[in-house]
Parts: C-alpha cells; sequence; structure tokens
C-alpha cells in the first residue's frame, strides 16, 4: 500500500517537473512574463503560466489515484467516492482554465469570484438540489453524493460535541462548503507573491493532511492530497528563489480549491487544516479587515500581506518563506500529534493571538526601507 502512494506521489512530482521547463520555454517565445512593478517584488521580467505543469501534474496523479487501489482489499472504493473526485477534476478545470486566461488578459475581481463559487458548487455536486446523505454500504458510511461539509466536532460535551449543518438545515452545509472553498482558494493565492511560497505551504498542507486522512483508515483518499503534494513538489525547484517560473493564478486558485477539498472530502478536517494554514488564513482574513478599513476594496492589491511586511522589516526572501514553513509544519504536526479537540483549540488559540500581535506589530511599525530613506 505504501508502495502505491509513493507512485501516486511520484507521478504528480515527476511530471510536474519534467513540463515545467517546457512551458517556462514556450513562454518565453511568446514573451508572457510578469513585469516587476511596485508591489511585485521580483525585479526582473520572469515567465509566468507554471501552473499549467502543475495541472497536468495533478490531473495524472489524481487518475492514477483513481487505478492503483485495485486489488488492495483496505483501498476499496465506492462509486461515489470516484464521482466526488470526478467533481473535483471537474471543478479544478474550470479554475485552471478561466485563471489561465486571467494570467493572459486580466479578468475582473467579480468575475473571478463567480468563477470561483461556480466550482465549489460544481464539487457539492448532486448534494445541491438532493439534500440527502445516502444510507452505509457494508458498514462504511457514503454520505453525501458530492463533496460537502455536512459537520463538524467540536470539543464541547453532548450535545454540542458535534454541529451537523446537514441535519439544522441543509443549504447551510452548501453554504458553508461554498465559503471553505472559495476562502481558501483566495487565502492560497494570496501568499503566491514570494518564490516558492505558495507550492511550498501547500505540499506541506496536502502532506499533514494526507497523514491524517490515513490515520483515520481512508486509505484510497490518502492518494488525493498526496496527488497534490506532488505536483507542488515538482514545482518547487524551478520556484524557489530566484524563480526561473511563476505559477500564476491558474496554479495558485487550483493548488488552493483543491487543498479546500482534501480537507472536506471523506469527512471534514477542519482543526487540522486550521493549524496547517492558520499563516496564511489568518493573514487573508486580516487583509480583508484591513483593507475595509481603509475603505478599499476586499480584491484591491497591494503590499500590506505579511510577506511583504516581513521583506520590508528586512527579512530575505528566503528568511520569509522559512518562517512561514516553519510556522506551517510546526502547528499542522501538532493537528497531528494532539490527542484531542481542546488540545487543538488551544494551538489554533495560541496561533491566533501570536498571528494577531505579529501583524499588529507590523502594521504599526514603520518599515525598514522608509528608516533608511
Amino acid at each position: 500500500m505504501i508502495l502505491r502512494f509513493a507512485l501516486v506521489l511520484a507521478i504528480g512530482a515527476s511530471i510536474t517537473f519534467v513540463l515545467t521547463p517546457l512551458i517556462r520555454a514556450w513562454a518565453i517565445r511568446r514573451g508572457l512574463y510578469d513585469i516587476p512593478e511596485a508591489r511585485r517584488v521580483h525585479r526582473i521580467p520572469t515567465p509566468r503560466l507554471g501552473g499549467a505543469a502543475m495541472f497536468a501534474g495533478f490531473m495524472a496523479a489524481l487518475g492514477a489515484a483513481v487505478v492503483v487501489p485495485w486489488g488492495v482489499p483496505q483501498m476499496q472504493r465506492f462509486p461515489i467516492e470516484s464521482f466526488r473526485l470526478g467533481l473535483l477534476a471537474a471543478g479544478a478545470t474550470l479554475m485552471w482554465v478561466v485563471m489561465t486566461i486571467d494570467d493572459l488578459k486580466k479578468l475582473s475581481a467579480r468575475f473571478r469570484l463567480i468563477i470561483q463559487i461556480l466550482a465549489a458548487l460544481i464539487a457539492v455536486g448532486p448534494y445541491l438540489w438532493e439534500w440527502t446523505l445516502h444510507p452505509a454500504v457494508n458498514g462504511v458510511d457514503v454520505g453525501a453524493r458530492g463533496i460537502i461539509a455536512t459537520a463538524f466536532n467540536t470539543p464541547f460535551p453532548s450535545p454540542f460535541n458535534q454541529i451537523n449543518f446537514h441535519e439544522i438545515w441543509p443549504p447551510l452545509a452548501i453554504g458553508f462548503t461554498i465559503f471553505w472553498i472559495v476562502g481558501m482558494t483566495n487565502a492560497l493565492n494570496w501568499i503566491d507573491g514570494l518564490d516558492g511560497l505558495a507550492a511550498g505551504v501547500t505540499f506541506i498542507a496536502a502532506i499533514v493532511l494526507a497523514i491524517h486522512t490515513y490515520s483515520l483508515g481512508q486509505y484510497s483518499l490518502v492518494l488525493v492530497p498526496l496527488a497534490l503534494a506532488g505536483a507542488c513538489l515538482g514545482f518547487l525547484p524551478h520556484n524557489f528563489h530566484p524563480a526561473k517560473i511563476f505559477m500564476g493564478d491558474g496554479g495558485a486558485m487550483v493548488i488552493g480549491y483543491s487543498l479546500a477539498i482534501c480537507s472536506i472530502i471523506g469527512g471534514a478536517k477542519l482543526a487540522t487544516a486550521l493549524l496547517v494554514l492558520g499563516v496564511p488564513l489568518l493573514d487573508g482574513v486580516w487583509m480583508i479587515i484591513w483593507r475595509r478599513v481603509r475603505g478599499a476594496g476586499a480584491s484591491v492589491s497591494d503590499r500590506a500581506h505579511l510577506h511583504h511586511r516581513l521583506l520590508d522589516l528586512g527579512l530575505s526572501q528566503r528568511q520569509v518563506v522559512a518562517f512561514y514553513y516553519t510556522v506551517s509544519s510546526l502547528f499542522g504536526s501538532l493537528g497531528l500529534l494532539l490527542p484531542n479537540s481542546w488540545w487543538k483549540l488551544g494551538a489554533l488559540a495560541i496561533l491566533t493571538s501570536l498571528m494577531i500581535g505579529l501583524l499588529f506589530y507590523l502594521a504599526r511599525k514603520q518599515p525598514q526601507a522608509q528608516k533608511s530613506a
């Protein structure tokens, strides 16, 4: 079984690794560059569209994930699970096509948000109108015909130990799922501002979710985050600072969308996802509030993200990326190792407090660059 896990990871990594320089060469011939400007960090024109290689690697690995469980009883997959993988592939394809167009010809923020919601609705699938959880088969839960966060556990005693959106009102489950997918999609896109940042954080998060899924005995579903991890791993050698190519929105939004689905497919793993992705998610919430307070739209581009502020503080790109990797790895490990929900809630409270303190400190501190000016 471990060899099958490694095969899916290797397929995603190898295909992405091989295709990325080919796409880079094509982008150079076509003159498809990210041009430096005031809010950007890079100083020379850099080819974009690396997301095409990541998408190809992820789709190939996802296809392998459908095949490799054959002949392994512990990895038996029910038809409805394969159907959910099809929904993931369809939604990711829509996201990649439209966001690649955005990389070539800028689309409006409103239109991109509409596409993100449509991709989330594709993931929800027939549950959108069925509002039904199907009964168990051979003792295994079948659940909704779609990828939907119907419920999540809490650390509180019964009857508050679980919030079940499906039982309260199915549209709540639909609304929460859309909010979760769209939110994480944008959070990963917003941290794609430094070389190796988005791909590296996604790789760490996908590995953490794969381990969590394995611990739940959902062996066939382990392959899904491994497919995503493989695509990110194959891209990173070309994207570490100084980056030879950028993934663009066609890469960042696809990996954010896919990661969001990895965290809810087969049951919500929200605590673990919030811990491993706490920094980009909290930074995203902070930025929305910060921009609203300043009278700007939530989609306005600026240099107020955490990674920009850390650069302005005097850290190098590699140091900022290492900070993100370290925090994601540390709190992702806590999400796997802590014994119960109370401990995870405590870790999440600590992470939130530290992030709020850091963001307030950086918001008040005059950037080093301005001091020396």
